[in-house]
């Protein structure tokens, strides 16, 4: 009878325990506490119900990941108002990828919750696999246990706290431009932004279109409502392009270097004699 009371107490125990770490994390407490169980379960560590339905977090993740995308999604729309699609989708991107949802797991104490039996013998980059799925899962169980309000209030919650830090990744994404130009000065070519075209829609509002023009050559092109959008969405679409295709940054390097061949040789050029 004793052992049985000591097991209760512990399970009880447990459970606050549970529910307190869980109310620090949100910044609100849980209902249903087995919505959060759930979310903490990774599939190696996972039972059977009476049914045989395994009870682990993955349907949970399927959930959160399409909550954390329209709650950023109607956090971005709001706050850049004046900002064109391609700008929010990469914003949004940047924000919910794996590898950062990751990191605010491990800042906010999550990947301590998870339950798993894999050995501790995995890589960071595994660990920040587990980490981003509990975190999906985290937000799936918020959305059943309080809806689309609890969810979007979980994540205003982790910008205020400085987890996400929207202001930053916006500064990151609009500096593709300075790292275009310090590409060419690198390398010694030639970088442009050209006005390819420039129209009125039938709103009245002014649409541009700039190419990317690298040693005279058409690197990438843009089209926006302000000349600074259609820059940095032309440079990172360059950039990206350099990435992809190793060949043309190599033919930059064998340019820059025929060009201070001819530098060097030019004060030993002798003048044609012309003969009479």
């Amino acid at each position: 009878m004793k052992k049985l009371f000591n097991r209760i107490k512990f399970l009880f125990r447990k459970k606050g325990e549970l529910y307190a770490s869980l109310e620090k994390m949100m910044g609100f407490a849980p209902i249903n506490i087995d919505y959060y169980r759930q979310a903490i379960t990774h599939r190696s560590a996972s039972v059977r119900d009476s049914k045989g339905r395994r009870s682990d977090n993955e349907r949970l993740e399927f959930l959160g990941d399409a909550v954390i995308e329209t709650v950023i999604s109607d956090i971005l729309y709001r706050k850049y108002p004046n900002r064109d699609e391609g700008f929010l989708s990469t914003m949004r991107s940047k924000l919910v990828e794996r590898k950062n949802l990751g990191r605010i797991a491990h800042e906010t104490g999550l990947t301590k919750l998870l339950r798993t039996d894999l050995k501790q013998h995995f890589g960071k980059a595994h660990h920040s696999y587990l980490g981003g799925n509990a975190f999906e899962a985290l937000v799936g169980a918020i959305y059943l246990d309080r809806g689309f309000k609890g969810a979007f209030r979980f994540i205003n919650y982790l910008i205020e706290q400085g987890h996400i830090n929207i202001a930053k990744t916006a500064r990151v994404e609009e500096n593709f431009k300075s790292l275009l130009l310090e590409w060419g000065q690198k390398y010694k070519v030639e970088v442009k932004f050209v006005l390819l075209d420039e129209i009125t829609t039938n709103r009245g509002s002014k649409q541009f279109r700039y190419a990317v023009m690298v040693e005279g050559r058409e690197a990438a092109t843009a089209t926006g409502f302000t000349k600074k959008d259609c820059h940095q969405l032309a440079a990172k679409k360059a950039l990206r392009a350099f990435h992809r295709n190793p060949n043309f940054e190599r033919s930059m390097r064998q340019m820059n270097l025929t060009r201070r061949v001819i530098e060097d040789m030019l004060p030993y050029a002798q003048p044609t004699t012309v003969i009479q």
